[in-house]
């Protein structure tokens, strides 16, 4: 039985510059970024990963059980290779806590933006998650939430 296509065929998953709005979860919504200093650690990575490929994160929240980003895809990066190779390493960092099992679902949500004012109101959503459930009153207060290419 032939697996079932994740990826849309037109859209271009490699295009410098193409602005994506990405959502993953974790394996069985396991809340695994209740653990800030995971987070944190997560959240450096997503730095080194998406510095080497010159990718711009123009918004980043980690939930307890899945991660929002809005990326702008860097020069010689796929969208599937960057967010492969950041699971991965978040992976290993919570592998190094003796947290064997599997940590991420086996791919990801995403919807190609289309227009400037997409950015702004994606990236406004994203910064926003905390608050709307609850887990904070404003966003400033949540840790594993931001920008590397704003301040927010």
């Amino acid at each position: 039985m032939e697996r079932k296509r994740l990826r849309h065929p037109s859209i271009d998953y490699s295009e410098p510059g193409r602005a994506f709005s990405v959502t993953i979860a974790t394996r069985d919504r396991i809340p695994v970024f209740r653990d800030v200093s995971l987070g944190l650690r997560s959240v450096d990575l997503l730095r080194r990963v998406c510095e080497r490929s010159r990718t711009k994160v123009f918004a980043y929240c980690l939930m307890p059980d899945h991660a929002h980003l809005l990326l702008g895809l860097g020069t010689d990066v796929s969208l599937p290779s960057l967010l492969g190779a950041w699971k991965s390493l978040t992976y290993r960092a919570r592998r190094g806590l003796g947290k064997l099992e599997p940590m991420w679902q086996r791919s990801f949500f995403d919807h190609a933006l289309r227009r400037d004012e997409d950015l702004q109101k994606a990236a406004e959503y994203i910064l926003n998650n905390p608050v709307r459930d609850r887990l904070v009153k404003a966003r400033r207060d949540y840790p594993l939430c931001g920008s590397f290419e704003f301040d927010v």
